[in-house]
């Protein structure tokens, strides 16, 4: 696979991950009526819509075969929830430590891809600043 490629399958990995955690914010604010599940509901439908675009904008020549894949999962997956023997009462300190744990690792995934983004950029601007120089 090329490094193209790759990044392609982990922009798009990336997108759907915001997708689905945002839906399951949705759902969340909706048993509990926290703001807070509202607010990273919101922020990780502006991140997926970011990445989508970006991925566009990236990738201009193949662009479709990863919307129709991403169409295709769309809409055969199923939301799939423990039962009530394996996930028990749905509050606690339990839930509310294993809700942290959640928050915390999705923000640090968030703020490794930012780094990534931002490395990424230094160096294109870099490569830039290096062809200027030395395009005599």
């Amino acid at each position: 696979m090329s490094l193209k490629g790759f990044h392609i399958l982990l922009i798009s990995l990336s997108s759907l991950l915001a997708l689905m955690f945002g839906g399951w914010s949705v759902r969340a604010w909706r048993e509990t009526g926290e703001g807070s599940h509202l607010g990273f509901a919101a922020f990780s439908f502006l991140a997926a819509i970011g990445l989508v675009i970006y991925i566009v904008w990236f990738a201009r020549k193949n662009i479709q075969p990863l919307v129709i894949g991403s169409l295709i999962w769309l809409v055969s997956v199923r939301p799939a929830d423990a039962c009530n023997v394996c996930y028990g009462d749905a509050s606690g300190p339990m839930i509310d430590g294993a809700r942290l744990g959640v928050y915390l690792l999705f923000g640090l995934v968030l703020a490794v891809q930012v780094a990534f983004a931002l490395f990424f950029f230094h160096l294109r601007k870099q490569a830039k600043l290096y062809h200027a120089g030395h395009s005599h």
